[in-house]
């Protein structure tokens, strides 16, 4: 448990380190809201390190309406809930605690006998005041994680674009929270924009198009990341492509775009598209980190993606790097397409997703990274 709690601190020093200077002083509104997502808020009782993460790091990235539950027992195991994108506070809270309870009875060594208890409800945190949502109402397709710190172009690092996945057009993802690793660049000093689309909406002929045309929008911004998850991913990357000049940065989670609603991915396509969006890229900018995972349904060579990755680090002067975790197989846990939601590679790698998009070419993470970064 030690070591966790360390962990943890160093991956909040290795935030305010990577802050800009201009940022040093918080002001009051920064204070305030770092204040509303602070483990103090869990009790006197220090929680479980999920409990942590999942209040600090993941429920950040909800939209309304949303809430958190979480069970404290008295032998010091803890379990959480987290639900986003619900039509009403009631039915968030009723879902939070749903999945709470459904955690406590699935522990892993046995049962955890305590109640679940909702902690928040959107901005609004047991004990204090409700925190307003966060920056403007849009930008163009773009529009602010309510719940994330908004700085603004001249404060801000640099703004991250969040992409959700697809999984056909029956399927709406707009609801979907953001993975802990956004709150730790947030965190940072980076402004946090989803670029959710209605799902019937959401092709890729169609969908691309409308990012690249509205990356200029983001120009203010002295750096911009594009991110996602699965499809979010893969756009992430062809559009960094199509738009050199206007992408400091991607982070392609799971991308896949050869088999997300039915059937086996095609493996010679897929591997074959993706080295040739990998060569697409610039050699100087922008910075590449690719997350892939063991037993990844969508993923028809997580291997042969890592050992791409790899090839190209070497080559290519820009930070460049593949976080592949080991998965049970080779002793580890966090694995499948949905791996990047883990509050466990929260803990476990979120510093080097930081290092990856902050730190300068020569001492910024490359290749491939399999184990935990707890150095950053």
């Amino acid at each position: 448990m030690t070591a966790i709690w360390s962990r943890f601190r160093l991956l909040l020093a290795l935030s305010a380190v990577a802050a800009p200077a201009a940022m040093a002083s918080q002001p009051e509104d920064e204070a305030t809201y770092r204040a509303t997502f602070s483990a103090e808020n869990l009790g006197s009782n220090r929680p479980g390190p999920s409990v942590v993460q999942g209040f600090t790091m993941h429920y950040r990235g909800a939209v309304p309406n949303s809430a958190f539950a979480m069970a404290r027992a008295e032998d010091g195991r803890s379990a959480w809930g987290l639900a986003s994108g619900r039509p009403s506070p009631d039915a968030a809270q009723q879902d939070a605690l749903r999945l709470c309870r459904e955690s406590t009875e699935g522990a892993r060594g046995g049962p955890i006998a305590a109640p679940c208890v909702v902690v928040a409800v959107n901005g609004r945190v047991n004990g204090r005041p409700p925190l307003p949502p966060q920056g403007p109402a849009a930008i163009g397709p773009f529009r602010p994680n309510p719940w994330q710190l908004w700085r603004g172009p001249e404060a801000a690092r640099g703004v991250v674009v969040w992409q959700h996945g697809y999984e056909g057009p029956e399927v709406d993802l707009r609801g979907n929270v953001t993975p802990g690793f956004v709150s730790a660049l947030n965190n940072a000093g980076w402004d946090v924009l989803r670029f959710d689309r209605p799902p019937g909406d959401d092709a890729l002929h169609s969908t691309l198009p409308l990012l690249v045309n509205a990356l200029p929008l983001l120009r203010p911004w002295r750096q911009v990341v594009l991110a996602g998850h699965s499809r979010g991913a893969w756009q992430s990357l062809l559009a960094a492509a199509q738009a050199p000049g206007l992408v400091d940065g991607i982070i392609a989670a799971s991308p896949a775009a050869h088999g997300e609603v039915a059937g086996t991915p095609r493996v010679p396509v897929a591997l074959a598209d993706f080295r040739r969006h990998l060569a697409g890229l610039g050699a100087d900018r922008p910075a590449l980190l690719v997350l892939l995972f063991e037993n990844d349904q969508f993923d028809p060579d997580a291997p042969a993606r890592a050992a791409a990755v790899n090839e190209l680090s070497a080559r290519r002067p820009a930070p460049t790097l593949a976080i592949f975790p080991r998965g049970p197989a080779q002793g580890g846990i966090v694995q499948g397409h949905n791996g990047v939601f883990d509050w466990r590679f929260t803990r476990d790698y979120a510093a080097c997703v930081l290092t990856a998009m902050t730190l300068p070419q020569a001492s910024a993470p490359r290749g491939v990274r399999r184990d935990s970064c707890g150095g950053g």
